[in-house]
Parts: structure tokens; C-alpha cells; sequence
């Protein structure tokens, strides 16, 4: 859910003896650091609202991601999103993604991820990579944290991102989470940089749904955003 469940119910049970269902959302960054199983498929889907300098930005009524496990440790995955524009007052749809996230390293205390994702746009490409790691402090309490970078074909848009994140598990239902994250854009015309924070919890229905929220805004910035998402895991 862009974030981890680090408590031994979740994370020991789910790899041991059932597969329960591990989210990229929440979060507004930072992924999860686990792949999906092995021939599983998940959708994980929400609404995005967001506004800043006074104006409601393109609404994503949903967004969607896929994630299918196609082997032990990687996972190819596809996103797109529904955008509603109150200015311009019309729909269309995002431009396509594809990837994939290969678990480099994955044990109760340590989590290492490998994340890739291409946008297809017919104006301009970007490609964004990404490290996602993640560290057990407790059975309830756990830091994730990502590092990336986004290389577009115009260089208009080349930027560094990077995140941190803290999350704890009140029982094996709710899970709460703190997120500071960031961009630094470098590319030849300006230099910009931008510091958001966002909080939330995802409310686990069984082992194959989740219902979760999120709110934000920036820290030197006028940007304040929100989502509520539903995730459901298909498993053989």
C-alpha cells in the first residue's frame, strides 16, 4: 500500500502459511518493498483529489494500478488514471504505464526493491527508477524509504525523488502511516524543489481487501491533496 505491515501476524503468516494481500497504496510515494506472489493479481484503485495556488487541480476519479506476479520475486505491473478537469470541464485518460518491481532483497527485518516505470506520452517520454527499501523496528512499528530518478526525453522534467516513511500497525486490521517526500527538479531552465508530507491507514476487510485513505499537503508549497482507494487481491 506504498507501505509495509510490520507486524509478524501480517508478514509471517502471509509468506508462511496464507497470502494476504500487500498494497502499494496508501502513500502518496513510497511503495511497498515486497512483490507481489508468485501468479498473483491485484488491482488497487482510488480517488485523487488535489489542489494548489488556488485552483483544483485534474481529479483522478480512479486511478488505477495492476500488479501481477509473474515470477517468484517480479512483478509486472500497468497504471493508468481517469482525470476530470474542473477547468476545462472535460475527461480523458492519463498516459499509459508500464514496469515492473524486482525484490532484491526480502527477509522480516530487511526489505530491498527495484522499481521501473516507463510513461508512454506522445509529447514526452519519462522513465522513472527507483530503490524502495524498508526496515522491521518492531512487530508494530517500521521505516520505509525510497530513492529515484525520473529521466524525461525533453529534459524538462529530469528530477530526483526521494522518501521516507513510518508506519505502525495498532492490530492486524489497522495500520497508520507518516510520509515526508520530496522532488528536486534540475533540468537546464530552472532548478525547482518541492517538500510534501501526507498521513493515512489502510482498514484490512479479509485477507484479499483493503479499504485505505491518505491526506497531504506541501511544506513550501501551496498543495493540498487526498484519496480513497479499495485494493483486491486475486490469488490461485
Amino acid at each position: 500500500m506504498k507501505k509495509f505491515f510490520f507486524i509478524t501476524f501480517i508478514f509471517v503468516c502471509s509468506f508462511s502459511f496464507s497470502q494476504s494481500i500487500s498494497t502499494d497504496r496508501p502513500s502518496a510515494q513510497t511503495d511497498n518493498s515486497y512483490t507481489l506472489y508468485h501468479k498473483g493479481f491485484q488491482v488497487e484503485s482510488g480517488l485523487m483529489y488535489s489542489y494548489s495556488n488556488g485552483v483544483v487541480n485534474s481529479s483522478s476519479l480512479p486511478n488505477l494500478l495492476l500488479r501481477y506476479g509473474a515470477f517468484d520475486k517480479i512483478e509486472f505491473r500497468f497504471s493508468s488514471d481517469l482525470l476530470i478537469s474542473p477547468i476545462e470541464n472535460k475527461i480523458s485518460i492519463s498516459p499509459i504505464q508500464l514496469g515492473s518491481k524486482i525484490q532484491l532483497i526480502g527477509n522480516e527485518s530487511f526489505q530491498l526493491a527495484f522499481l521501473s516505470m516507463v510513461t508512454f506520452d506522445s509529447v514526452n517520454q519519462n522513465t522513472l527508477t527507483k530503490l524502495v527499501g524498508g526496515n522491521s523496528i518492531t512487530d508494530n512499528f517500521g521505516v520505509g524509504y525510497t530513492l529515484g530518478h525520473n529521466l524525461a526525453k525533453s529534459n524538462t522534467n529530469n528530477s530526483f525523488n526521494y522518501s521516507v516513511f513510518l508506519s505502525n500497525s495498532f492490530n492486524s486490521k489497522i495500520t497508520g502511516f507518516l510520509e515526508f517526500y520530496g522532488d528536486w527538479n534540475y533540468n537546464l531552465i530552472s532548478k525547482t524543489s518541492t517538500i510534501n508530507f501526507d498521513f493515512g491507514g489502510s482498514y484490512l476487510l479479509n485477507d484479499k481487501m483493503q479499504l485505505d485513505a491518505y491526506f497531504g499537503k506541501g511544506l513550501n508549497n501551496d498543495l493540498y491533496f487526498g484519496s480513497i482507494g479499495f485494493s483486491y487481491l486475486f490469488i490461485n
